[in-house]
């Protein structure tokens, strides 16, 4: 039961399919929240009154740099503008 409240973060890129973002820790909350395919825009700029989803934003704000280069993503951010990273899912 090593991985009994992780759970694995992938992003779909169009044309490869689903590549392995990262594993972390979860609360209920954040399990319902991002079950489904969920456009990344919106979860990086989701707003709710939740300690758990705000913790699992400031870590994909914090990977996104490392994702983006080590999965080669730079055709799908916009490179001048604050919402760098709408292509992804």
């Amino acid at each position: 039961m090593k991985n009994r409240n992780r759970l694995d973060f992938y992003l779909i890129v169009p044309g490869r399919g689903y590549e392995y973002a990262f594993t972390k820790k979860y609360k209920r909350i954040c399990y319902n929240a991002y079950k489904s395919p969920v456009m990344l825009n919106k979860a990086l700029h989701d707003r709710r009154p939740s300690v758990a989803l705000m913790d699992l934003k400031k870590y994909f704000n914090y990977m996104m740099p490392y994702l983006v280069e080590y999965l080669g993503l730079e055709d799908f951010v916009l490179k001048e503008t604050k919402n760098r990273y709408r292509m992804a899912a």
